[in-house]
């Protein structure tokens, strides 16, 4: 299914994720977290039907759990005491701040998901090859990472297996080695391709002079609006941001989760921004739709 959000010029896509990234970096709030997790959720649901979420499923609960759990188990700071396991007492301000945490980290997990499927390396290189080529190929290497060593690693599992090697059965010890073998397979394996590829690269004169791009994205009126929107959209979610308001004070008093009407006006222009592909998706289904009718 094509993504209607992907026709747009490489900037607006870029400024699209570079803005997320930073909402959801700076509204720590867990009201807004959440929202905004349902509504990347959503984007995600928009472009691959949530296939790139359902590959890293068990990384989504592992770390989910594992940084919810982490902060109440090291921090006893809070005036409401839940309970208490021997002498140790679990807060709910230590609860709230380690699942704040944890919304983050997957909403930025689930923008990179998305962020794979529409900024493909190509447009990457076409944004930034020209004035910061050292610059375009490291975010684009950066970006590419863990999605290709993932992949890696399968092939080396499926590799092993048919030796007789895997991490699935025999003793506990047994299976660390055979983690230890994939692991070591795994580092020798990406450090020699990237040997290969930075000798390629400077075989071919990269980064040494004027570059041409196969492809060749074209500025038009809806880029524009799009970028004029999304800079007004993302200036106002930050003046509210910097103006004390989609933050919850935890320590040393938690305040209370209720919103005010200010921070309402706030987790308003918060949604319009991370909303703008779902936007851009229901905008064409209904006009492919209304097209369909007066035919």
């Amino acid at each position: 299914m094509e993504n209607r959000f992907e026709r747009f010029h490489p900037l607006v896509s870029f400024l699209f994720y570079a803005g997320s990234l930073a909402l959801i970096i700076f509204m720590l709030h867990p009201v807004f977290l959440i929202i905004g997790f349902l509504v990347i959720f959503a984007i995600n649901y928009a472009h691959d039907r949530l296939k790139g979420i359902r590959s890293w499923l068990w990384l989504f609960l592992s770390m989910g759990l594992l940084i919810t759990i982490l902060n109440p188990l090291f921090n006893e700071r809070g005036r409401y005491v839940l309970f208490e396991v021997g002498q140790h007492k679990v807060t709910l301000e230590a609860i709230t701040y380690g699942g704040m945490n944890a919304l983050s980290m997957l909403g930025i997990i689930a923008l990179f998901v998305s962020y794979n499927v529409i900024m493909k390396p190509n447009k990457l290189l076409f944004l930034f090859s020209k004035f910061l080529p050292q610059f375009a190929i490291l975010l684009m290497l950066t970006m590419r990472f863990i999605p290709l060593m993932k992949r890696r690693l399968k092939e080396i599992s499926v590799i092993q297996k048919s030796k007789g090697i895997t991490v699935s059965t025999g003793k506990w010890m047994t299976r660390v080695q055979t983690a230890m073998l994939y692991i070591q397979t795994l580092l020798t394996y990406s450090l020699e391709e990237a040997i290969q590829t930075a000798d390629s690269m400077k075989a071919r004169g990269y980064g040494q002079g004027p570059r041409s791009t196969y492809d060749f994205f074209r500025f038009r009126r809806m880029d524009v609006f799009a970028i004029v929107y999304l800079l007004i959209i993302f200036a106002g979610t930050l003046f509210g941001r910097f103006s004390g308001y989609g933050y919850l004070t935890i320590y040393p008093m938690m305040e209370s989760w209720q919103l005010s009407l200010l921070d309402a006006r706030t987790l308003i222009f918060y949604l319009l921004f991370l909303s703008f592909p779902l936007f851009v998706e229901v905008g064409a289904m209904v006009r492919w739709r209304l097209s369909n009718v007066t035919k």
